[in-house]
C-alpha cells in the first residue's frame, strides 16, 4: 500500500499537529528557516502548502524537492500504487463517438478543476505564472495527484482507457500535472494536456488523440491569430485579450493548417535558439501571411517572463502595434466561450 503524505513527513522527522476540526494538519516548514509560527499546512486531499515560502505539492513532489531525489526514486519509496503511468504516445486513435468523448473530457476537466480549487499551492503556482483566478476558472485549469477521477459507469472507464486518460489498471496518465483542456461548446472539450510539476522529462503529456490547435474555437472568427509556443503563454495572451492559440509543438498537420487559411499569423516563440528555429519552420509554411514577433528587447525568455516584469505587458502591447501593421483594423469580432 502506498505511503501517505503524513507518513512521508513523519518518516522525515517532521512533527505534525492537528489544527481545528476540519482535518487540517500543520507543521514547521522544512523548506525555509525560522518558521516559528508553523505555516506548513497539510490538507485532507493529501497535499500541502506553506504560507511562508509558498512551497506546495503532494507526497511525490515533497520527496523530489526535500530529499533531492528523482521522481522515479520517490515513486519507488512511496510504493507501486503511486506509480505514474504514461500514455502510449505512439498510438494515436481516431475518435468514433466525438460527442460522447467530448462530454467525457469535459467532466474529467471539471473534476481536475475542482481538485485544483482545493489545492492552494497549485492555485498559488498558477498565480506565480501570471494567471488570474478569472482565467483559471474560465479555462477550467486543473490539477491531479493521480487520485481524482471518479467514474460512475463502466462505459466511462473503457472510454478513459481508449483515449489514453487512464491505464487498464485505472491509473491516471496525467498524474501530478496541471491540466489544461481544449474547450469547445459549453460542456465539451476535445483534448486534455497536462504539464508536469515534478520536472518530468516529458513536460507536456496529452491524450492519445489527434492534437488540435488548442484555443482555436474561441478565436475562430479573428482575422489575426497569434501562435504561442507554450500552454501558459497561450493562456496569458488570451488573458491579455489577444486572439492566441497554441500548437503544442512545431508540427502542423494539414487539417490544422487549413484552419489558418485567410488569416494573418503572428508567431510568438520563446526567445531562444530552439524557439526561433521552430518559429522559422512554421513561418515557412505560411509564407507572407505570417510574421515572427520580436519581443527580445523586453529581456524576457517567453511571454510568462514578460508577465512577471514590471511594465512588461505594456511594452509587449507596444511592440505588437509597432510590428503588426494595421493590428486594430485587421482584428475582426472574436468568438467567446459560451460559459
Amino acid at each position: 500500500m502506498a505511503k501517505t503524505l503524513v507518513e512521508v513527513l513523519e518518516a522525515c522527522g517532521i512533527e505534525i499537529k492537528e489544527i481545528g476540526s476540519g482535518g487540517l494538519l500543520r507543521a514547521s516548514c522544512p523548506f525555509h528557516k525560522r518558521d516559528d509560527t508553523p505555516s506548513f499546512t497539510i490538507y485532507p486531499t493529501g497535499t500541502y502548502y506553506c504560507f511562508g515560502c509558498e512551497a506546495w505539492g503532494d507526497a511525490l513532489k515533497f520527496l523530489v524537492e526535500y530529499k533531492g531525489i528523482t521522481a522515479k526514486e520517490a515513486l519507488d519509496y512511496l510504493g507501486e500504487d503511486y506509480q505514474i503511468p504514461k500514455a502510449d504516445k505512439n498510438k494515436v486513435i481516431k475518435v468514433t463517438n466525438t460527442v460522447k468523448t467530448w462530454d467525457f473530457l469535459w467532466n474529467a476537466s471539471l473534476q481536475y478543476h475542482e481538485f485544483l480549487l482545493k489545492t492552494p499551492g497549485a492555485i498559488k503556482y498558477l498565480h506565480s505564472r501570471g494567471l488570474t483566478d478569472e482565467t483559471i476558472s474560465k479555462y477550467k485549469i486543473g490539477y491531479t495527484d493521480g487520485n481524482v477521477l471518479n467514474f460512475k459507469f463502466a462505459e466511462e472507464y473503457i472510454l478513459g482507457i481508449e483515449i489514453g486518460l487512464i491505464t487498464k489498471e485505472g491509473r491516471e496518465c496525467l498524474s501530478h500535472r496541471i491540466t489544461i483542456p481544449n474547450l469547445l461548446e459549453k460542456g465539451q472539450a476535445d483534448f486534455l494536456v497536462g504539464r508536469t510539476i515534478t520536472n518530468d522529462k516529458v513536460k507536456y503529456l496529452g491524450c492519445r488523440m489527434p492534437k488540435p490547435v488548442i484555443g482555436f474555437y474561441e478565436v475562430r472568427y479573428s482575422s489575426n491569430l497569434m501562435i504561442a509556443e507554450g500552454q501558459f503563454d497561450h493562456l496569458l495572451l488570451r488573458q491579455w485579450g489577444y486572439p492566441a492559440v497554441v500548437l503544442g509543438g512545431s508540427h502542423l498537420t494539414r487539417s490544422n493548417y487549413l484552419l489558418f487559411e485567410g488569416k494573418r499569423v503572428i508567431l510568438v516563440p520563446d526567445n531562444d535558439e530552439p524557439g526561433r528555429k521552430s518559429a522559422e519552420s512554421i513561418k515557412a509554411k505560411f509564407g507572407d501571411s505570417a510574421i515572427i514577433l520580436d519581443y527580445s528587447s523586453i529581456g524576457a525568455k517567453d511571454v510568462g517572463e514578460v508577465a512577471c516584469i514590471s511594465g512588461g505587458k505594456e511594452e509587449f502591447d507596444k511592440l505588437v502595434k509597432e510590428q503588426v501593421k494595421n493590428w486594430n483594423t485587421h482584428l475582426s469580432k472574436e468568438a467567446s466561450l459560451p460559459f
